[in-house]
Formats: structure tokens, sequence, C-alpha cells
């Protein structure tokens, strides 16, 4: 059967006879086909960096922020530029390198590799001129070119010449070739700084190094190192990579231990021990921050508020089911063949291959890719804190960086293929929605992608963490009033150029009727202090707390009565439209929506930074403006039970509907926060 499969394979080669010792490589001119792929590869490649967005997600700041950090400061801390807004970023842990030490934010991810990008950034900066954060999106393309695109292009050359060293037909290389360089999830990640595309090149790299040493008769020494240092530069992006290191340095000892000893072990030294010598420095051990995951360094309170990993949203809080989630790791929303269907000819030509063993060496990387495949699956199974499927991403990102095994192991299946039109039809059906994945998500990895989708607008998944609504319903930006008199909140307001105050006064409960009242005084004033509107109210509290619109509840005492003659709501007046709509937020009657809680920072009078937990609410009306005709008023919420009256902020956006402009904006913001 040996004998006969291996018939087959030589009789399927178009009358090439590949060169070296057993198979010799023909020259380049040969195989222009496959030059071609390559370059129109490289071509994607540099078209989707040089339209990606920078600083796209959580993931890839976490590393730009030590990068900038290393380069600016000349630390791994990023507590500085953490704080700048569209800089922050929730893969972070707090850490102090002794007892007596204040706390630091320093990146979750391990630090080589942000050094290395520092390394780039600081010769961008001294040759080029060009900074990070002023021309951040300059800088992030320049530098993505040269760590993602530069070593994948690279990986395909190696790619390319490996096929060639294959008892394989020149189709079989072609298409290889094509799946590698458009029908892989690998590229929208070239797009973001992320580890899993070096990775993938480093292996790549590795692979082909070791295939040179299987089949020639007598391997070179330059080989072994390339072999060793890229394995090792794998693992020290992908940590469950090291069972690939350690495979591959089982596999060459088997084949020569003194070259092994003599080339990879002192090249796989070099980024093993800057791997370790960078965390040390950063953290004060070996291991790095991400192993510490459930911890104090990522579950902790900082002026006031929690981190993200204390209380994770959507899809970070996934408790589904060990078969569930394996399902979707391979044929649901980020399935591995779901996605990437032309997976499927992997899986056939590792049975091809370990029916029929070959003798040109490929057996050698298909049997220790099959295996850390499904290791490295398990591993993360085992994993249930982690069942995020790599967060909001557009696949199962951590099974990247195991693609090049992949592209070897579809080799014998593809062989038997591409000879028959049948085997062709089948090949381009697997291709096709391979290849769409890829270009779907080409420079948005870190959203979702197509299947997952459209299996959300199916309603078959809804990673979405639930908010309940409001009970009872909530009409207005307060919510309650103080139980004591005398309780005032202040709040500040900017409406265009001019700054106001708006105080809310409580005063003493009344009786109307059987019904119970509190007193409530409105004034509005300019920043000087001087008064522009004010008025003294009632405020129905039972009806308030049923949550009906603010004309039912606040009421105004008729001129020339006071409140202790009343003997029924009907005498009350209706409030001044002005303070209605103030208090309502909107110019007509709508209930807020619910929305996820945040936390509203700010500095007590001591000094101190603490924040106060709010849930959010949205509303918004349409009305006839003016001057503006149609135009939808909006209004944003920040409700805090802690203040007497249940609110901390709010803003007002005011847009044009034809044109969808803000033509005014206001915030108020409460000046006696907790």
């Amino acid at each position: 059967m040996a004998a006969g499969g291996l018939c087959r394979y030589t009789a399927a080669m178009n009358d090439e006879q590949p060169s070296n010792s057993l198979n010799p490589d023909r020259s380049s001119a040969s195989d222009i086909p496959g030059a071609v792929i390559v370059l129109a590869a490289a071509a994607l490649m540099i078209y989707a960096v040089m339209n990606s967005r920078p600083l796209q997600s959580a993931n890839d700041r976490s590393r730009w922020c030590t990068v900038w950090s290393l380069v600016e400061r000349g630390t791994y801390q990023i507590d500085e530029i953490d704080r700048v807004r569209h800089w922050s970023t929730i893969d972070k842990v707090r850490h102090r390198s002794a007892d007596d030490q204040p706390y630091h934010f320093y990146s979750s991810k391990p630090p080589l590799f942000p050094t290395m990008v520092a390394g780039l950034y600081w010769l961008e900066k001294q040759t080029l001129g060009y900074d990070l954060f002023n021309q951040t999106t300059m800088v992030t393309r320049l530098l993505l070119l040269v760590i993602n695109a530069l070593p994948m292009f690279f990986a395909l050359l190696a790619l390319r010449k490996s096929l060639r060293r294959l008892a394989i037909s020149g189709r079989t290389r072609w298409f290889v070739l094509t799946a590698a360089g458009f029908a892989s999830m690998l590229n929208p990640f070239l797009t973001t700084l992320n580890n899993h595309t070096p990775a993938a090149a480093s292996l790549m790299f590795s692979l082909a190094a070791m295939l040179r040493i299987s089949q020639d008769a007598v391997p070179r020494r330059r080989d072994f190192a390339v072999a060793g240092f890229t394995a090792a530069l794998t693992c020290c992006f992908e940590l469950p990579a090291a069972l690939f290191g350690i495979l591959s340095f089982v596999v060459l000892t088997w084949t020569d231990w003194k070259q092994t000893a003599r080339a990879y072990v002192p090249a796989a030294l070099i980024p093993l021990a800057a791997f370790f010598v960078t965390n040390w420095i950063c953290t004060g051990g070996i291991k790095p921050f991400y192993t510490y995951y459930g911890t104090e360094k990522y579950v902790y309170v900082h002026e006031g508020v929690p981190s993200y990993w204390s209380e994770p949203q959507g899809i970070d809080a996934n408790q589904e089911s060990t078969p569930v989630y394996l399902f979707h790791c391979v044929l649901g929303h980020h399935g591995l063949l779901s996605m990437t269907p032309i997976y499927l000819l992997t899986l056939a030509g590792w049975w091809i291959s370990f029916r029929w063993r070959r003798p040109d060496g490929l057996l050698s990387i298909q049997l220790p890719g099959s295996g850390i495949t499904m290791a490295v699956l398990i591993f993360y199974l085992t994993r249930t804190e982690n069942y995020n499927y790599g967060g909001n991403s557009s696949t199962l990102r951590w099974m990247l960086w195991l693609i090049p095994f992949w592209w070897y192991g579809m080799i014998p299946a593809v062989d038997r293929l591409v000879n028959s039109r049948t085997g062709l039809l089948m090949l381009l059906v697997l291709l096709v929605p391979s290849v769409y994945s890829p270009l779907y998500s080409l420079t948005r990895p870190w959203k979702p992608g197509w299947v997952y989708v459209q299996m959300e607008r199916a309603g078959w998944i809804d990673y979405r963490t639930r908010i309940p609504p409001f009970d009872p319903p909530r009409r207005a930006v307060i919510t309650k009033l103080p139980d004591d008199a005398g309780v005032i909140n202040t709040f500040r307001g900017s409406q265009g150029a001019a700054d106001q105050l708006l105080t809310l006064e409580s005063g003493r409960l009344v009786a109307v009727g059987e019904t119970r009242a509190r007193e409530l005084y409105i004034s509005v004033q300019n920043a000087d202090s001087a008064v522009k509107q004010r008025v003294s109210a009632l405020v129905l509290t039972e009806t308030l707390k049923a949550g009906e619109d603010i004309q039912l509840w606040l009421r105004v005492v008729p001129d020339g009565v006071s409140a202790d003659q009343l003997t029924s709501v009907q005498q009350l007046r209706p409030a001044p439209t002005w303070a209605v709509e103030k208090l309502r937020g909107l110019p007509q009657s709508r209930a807020y929506n619910s929305a996820s809680h945040r936390y509203l920072k700010y500095t007590r009078d001591d000094g101190e930074k603490s924040a106060v937990k709010c849930d959010r609410g949205a509303s918004r009306v349409s009305f006839e403006h003016p001057e503006f005709g149609k135009c939808w008023q909006r209004c944003d919420v920040y409700y805090c039970d802690q203040l007497p009256f249940g609110v901390a902020e709010w803003r007002i956006t005011v847009t044009a509907g034809s044109t969808n402009k803000v033509v005014h904006s206001e915030m108020w913001t409460c000046r006696e926060l907790p």
C-alpha cells in the first residue's frame, strides 16, 4: 500500500522533478505562478495595513502603551499613557515591586515582543522623526509593515521554497500558496499589534528549516540554528508553543544530536534568555503577568473603580458548557472549519499521511502538527474561566499560530484532488468561503466575523450582557428626593460658551389632602451668581416613585395660597415649562432605556481620587425646531442612588434631522459628589 501510494504521488508531478538530494529544487523561473501568488498576497497585506485603524482594541492598545512608555519614559509602567482616553486598555494589571512601593499599571502581555517593537519605534523616531502619540496612524502603520507584513511575506517565500522540495504537482503548490496568502485568518491580524502573526511567521521558518534537515543527506548547521532560534521565538510569542519547542528539539536530536547541541540549542537560548530577562525587569519574576489571571493583579479597585475583570461584560462573561464551547470553536461562530472550511483538507491530509507514509520528510511536520493542534485545543478547553473565544475578535485567535502546520497538512489531500475536475470543484467550493472570511474582517480583526454576525441576526446566539429595564420606569433625570429638608445639590452646566448653575433644594413635607408632597426649590443662575430663573414647586412623592411623567408630579402652588391651605391636588398648577424640560431632559415625555453601569470619577475635597457607581439611562424624541426644522433631542443620564436626588450627571444633545449635525448640547454635573 505504501508503494502504491508513492506511485500515485509521483505520477501527479506534471513532469517536474525537484532537485535536492531527494527532491531537487527547480529555478525560480519555472515557478512564475507561485511567485505571482506570493506577490499578490504581499500586495493585499500592504493594502490591509495601510488602511488599518490604529489602536483598534484593548488588546493591541495594551502593547502600544508599553511601546510608548519604554521609548518616551524608559519604563514598563503604563500609568501615564493609560490615562489618555483613546489609549486606555482593560488588558492591564496592577502591580507593585515591593510592599512599601506604590502600585503601578503594566500591560498584561509578556514584555519581550513590545520591547522589540519599542526598539523599532525608537529607530523610526530617530530617523524619520514621527511621534507615536501625535502621529499615531502613520507610526503604527509603518511599524506594522515591518513587524507583520514583511515577516509574513518572507514566511510565504519560505513556504513556496519548501513546497518545491516536495514530490507534488505544480497545481498543488499553487493551491496551497493561494490558501496561505488569501484564505488565512492571519491576514486581518496583520493590521494590529498582536503576538499571533509573528508567532505564525516564526513557526513557518522553523518548519521550513526542519523540512530541509529531514531531506538533505548532510543537513547544514545553519538550518539547525534557524530551527532552534525560530522555534524558541515562537514559544516566546505564544506560550502554548512550548510544546512545539520541546518536540522540535526531540526530533532534531534524534536526527543529529551533535548538530542540535552545537547549533539548535545555542540559537534557541537567545530568544529564551531575552524573554526571561525582559520579564524579570518588568515583573520582578519569571512568570508573565497574564499567568496571574483571576488574582489581585487583575481583580482590584483603583480610585473607586473596579477593574474590568472584576465584572466582565458580554462575551467575556460567557458561561457556556464545554461541549457548546467546543462546537463554536470548530463549527460555530468562531469555528476553525466554519470560517475556513479549507482546513478540512488538512484533516484529510493528516489521515492520508498517517496511512501512506511519504519518504520526503513531510511526515516529520504532519505528526507534530496534528498532535500539537489537538493538544492546544484541549488546553484551551480546560480553561473554563477564559471561555470567551479570544474576546471580541473575528476568529479563534489563540489557534492562529498553528496555521503553518495546517498549510503543510493539506498537501496530500490537495495533491490527490487537483488532477480531476471533480477534485478541482471540491477545492474551489472549500476555497471561496475561506477567502471570504479574511476579506470580510480584513481591517477589523477585533470585530465579530461574518459567521458570528449571521448567527446573531438569526437569533441563534446572543452574548450581550442583559441589562434589566428600569423598574419603575424613569422619565426624568431625578428619581428621588432627600428624606430631609434643606438638602442642596448644585449642578454645573455647560451650554455652548456659557456656564450655568442649576440648584435643587429640598423643603418640608406637606399634605395636600390625602396626598403627601415635598417642597422643591429650583433655580438656574449664571456662573456669576445672577439668578435667571427660579420656582418654588411641590413634588408628589408617590407619583414620582411610580415613574410617571414629570408634569404629573412636579406642580406649583397657586399665587396667594400657601401649601398648608391646599385640600386637593387639583388645586395645583402646572410647573413652568423650563423647569419641566430641564428636569425631564427632553421636550416630550418618554421613558429612559437602561444601559450597563459606569463609574463617574472625581476628586474629593481631600485631594484623593474616587468614583461613584452610576446606572446609565438614555432616551430621545423628535421635535420641531424653529430654526432647523425636525430635530432629535437625546438625553444620557448617569443615575446614582448615593446622591440625594438620584442623579450624578446628564447630557443633552440636539441634532438636526436633515444633516445629523449637532446644533445644541449641554452637560450638567453634580458638584456635591460623595
